[in-house]
């Protein structure tokens, strides 16, 4: 199948160049069971190929190449079915590596408030040590497919959610009567650490677009929404002890962490560096479980 997509590619660039005077800007021909469709825009060429079912009408769908070229570039892409499983380029040789088309799998850093719906000045917002409030995202698989023959992707995969908050030095999430709650230290009895952490398991759903820029860049934009499943939670302090030694206490206690729940998430950027936004319109923690607060992160995303 390989040989025959090459053949007819080599075939139709041939025939297109050599009949170039003659024919129109956009060019459709049948070889078998393909159909090829050449169209030129701005002095450069686009050829795509589809499969044709029995009838001969064809399905879109089922695109099986796709080539743009220029002077300065080449970019091709085989499609094996309408779904398309990418394999993160870092583990690929580096003569097979190609520009991204879609971003989800990558690396990810952000930093994060808990505002009460948007009131920033809530009851989790207002003791969060902003600075030190991390959120990191490790996403390693990613599957997309065109939809239709639009210039949208949809996205899905798989990826690692971890948060970092950390409080106010005099401040805590503690369980008590099972609800987790804000507590305060006696003045001169502040901890020298007060951190929440929680990890989830995250499966997105997005629709991305992107735009050419030239020399082998482009311009992305996507969003959706992500699926989280809690996998681990916990709270912790850290004082100085009669030696004067930091050290840590770990609170007991379910705290409370929604199990599942979702993120908004909008991305954008150019080319594998980009920004990302999110915020879970659902309480952290269960209903009447614990404070009002939703996340908001916004931080910066390295694509595989």
């Amino acid at each position: 199948m390989k040989r025959t997509t090459i053949t007819i590619v080599f075939l139709s660039i041939a025939l297109y160049m050599a009949a170039s005077l003659t024919f129109p800007a956009d060019t459709t021909f049948h070889y078998n069971n393909r159909k090829v469709v050449i169209s030129e825009n701005d002095n450069e060429i686009n050829i795509s190929m589809y499969h044709l079912n029995e009838q001969g009408d064809t399905i879109e769908s089922r695109k099986v190449y796709e080539g743009v070229f220029t002077d300065s570039r080449c970019i091709e892409r085989v499609y094996q079915n309408s779904f398309e499983i990418s394999v993160p380029d870092i583990f690929k040789p580096k003569n097979k590596r190609r520009p991204s088309r879609s971003h989800w799998a990558g690396f990810g850093v952000g930093f994060s408030n808990l505002p009460q719906g948007l009131d920033f000045d809530g009851e989790l917002a207002s003791i969060v040590n902003l600075s030190r409030s991390l959120q990191y995202n490790l996403n390693p698989i990613e599957g997309s497919w065109r939809i239709g023959n639009s210039n949208f992707t949809g996205i899905v995969g798989m990826g690692i959610q971890f948060n970092s908050i950390h409080w106010q030095n005099n401040k805590a999430i503690e369980v008590e009567d099972y609800k987790s709650v804000v507590t305060t230290t006696e003045p001169g009895n502040e901890y020298r650490d007060s951190r929440l952490h929680y990890t989830y398991l995250t499966f997105p759903f997005l629709i991305e677009t992107n735009w050419d820029l030239g020399r082998q860049s482009h311009l992305f934009l996507n969003a959706g929404v992500v699926a989280k499943v809690k996998t681990a939670s916990s709270s912790a302090v850290w004082r100085n002890n009669e030696k004067g030694k930091k050290e840590k206490t770990k609170l007991p206690g379910d705290l409370n962490i929604r199990p599942v729940t979702l993120d908004l998430l909008a991305q954008g950027g150019v080319n594998d560096l980009g920004f990302f936004i999110s915020y879970s319109p659902f309480n952290l923690f269960g209903k009447n479980k614990g404070p009002e607060a939703n996340q908001a992160t916004i931080g910066v995303q390295l694509y595989f």
